[in-house]
């Protein structure tokens, strides 16, 4: 009855969690909670004095920009940790409250209006081919060969379109100085009004996410886009997490816009204030010195990268100090086993005798 007892105790302390398909889910569940989330920004036109949604005019990404949607973060978390994606990445299966649930491509077109045909462009950001002289032409008005990262060597309207894609749709956390590569080359796409297959972006960033599950993964990066999961999921499942929201939408402001837009009405209201009565003209901003504190920016940013790969390389250079240094030690047991074994059998082969001096019986 004792051991019956302490077998049912360990074979229940040994279960898994009902919410996870396997204990490795399980484990990347803690990984993720321990993530940030980077909500998305929310446009609302009516709210907004700057017209921001006709630069989008050539994309069907004007219903995610606007999609106002509260979420339980717990039913993200889920998704992420239980996630499989198939090898062409066109489809996300999981296990959320305890039901397999699958977002695919069509899902995207259907439920977030996203276009599903056309370039994909995380595969397109990898070929070498890339004309980034035409890109820099669009985006700068210069025909630099090579990706130009810094943001504010940008154009209005190539600024403002950035802005709102790294705040909305490829999320991106921290650096509000440099873009990267994918990020140019989608401004680059909606300016010149070429098509692109904006459901695949989606479901490559969200597949990108599970990097985090893997213990490799030093820095671990944001989590987003779970608005986007979790509509999905309560419109084709009708799935919705018992308890309130936890993670609720932000907006976009004119102070998101004011520093990217040149706004004429200002420059006119002015002007006519100046008719009435004169004054001082108001300083100009020293743009040397503005450039300057770029910089000055851009090197603190740089020195902290450094530093981070700096610490990267010391601890992968411990790891694989140590790997060898065990590996010595693995070596020098398997040789020292070694002797013992054959010293074993050679004693048990022969069966020597003792001297008639040590014999014990003598």
């Amino acid at each position: 009855m004792a051991s019956s007892s302490k077998r049912s105790k360990v074979s229940k302390g040994s279960s898994r969690n009902e919410n996870f398909l396997s204990k490795d889910n399980e484990t990347a569940y803690g990984r993720y909670s321990a993530s940030k989330i980077t909500p998305s920004r929310i446009l609302i036109q009516s709210d907004i004095d700057f017209q921001i949604l006709p630069l989008f005019s050539s994309t069907q990404l004007s219903f995610i920009l606007t999609l106002s949607h509260s979420y339980h973060k717990e039913m993200f978390l889920q998704f992420l940790s239980n996630l499989r994606v198939t090898p062409e990445c066109t489809r996300l299966s999981s296990f959320v409250m305890q039901q397999k649930v699958i977002i695919d491509k069509e899902d995207l077109g259907t439920f977030l209006h996203l276009r599903t045909e056309g370039d994909r462009l995380h595969s397109l950001i990898q070929e070498a081919d890339i004309s980034w002289s035409m890109v820099n032409d669009t985006l700068r008005g210069n025909k630099d060969k090579v990706h130009q990262p810094r943001v504010y060597t940008l154009l209005q309207n190539a600024r403002i379109i950035q802005h709102v894609l790294r705040s909305s749709i490829i999320p991106k956390a921290g650096d509000r100085v440099n873009i990267t590569p994918l990020l140019s080359l989608v401004t680059h796409l909606i300016m010149t009004n070429k098509p692109f297959d904006e459901a695949q972006l989606i479901l490559d960033y969200i597949h990108n996410l599970s990097d985090i599950r893997h213990p490799q993964t030093k820095r671990k990066k944001n989590i987003a886009l779970g608005h986007l999961v979790c509509y999905i999921l309560e419109k084709k499942y009708n799935l919705i997490y018992p308890e309130p929201p936890t993670e609720e939408p932000i907006f976009f402001t004119n102070a998101s816009f004011r520093s990217l837009v040149h706004d004429p009405t200002v420059e006119g209201e002015e002007s006519e204030g100046d008719k009435e009565a004169p004054s001082e003209p108001a300083p100009v901003p020293n743009q040397n010195a503005f450039n300057d504190i770029i910089q000055r920016f851009d090197t603190m940013e740089t020195n902290f990268g450094q530093r981070f790969d700096q610490i990267d390389l010391h601890m992968k250079t411990q790891e694989d100090r140590h790997n060898l240094d065990m590996a010595w030690i693995r070596g020098q047991t398997d040789y020292i086993n070694q002797n013992v074994a054959m010293i074993n059998s050679y004693f048990t082969a022969f069966n020597p005798q003792p001297p008639p001096d040590q014999d014990p019986e003598a």
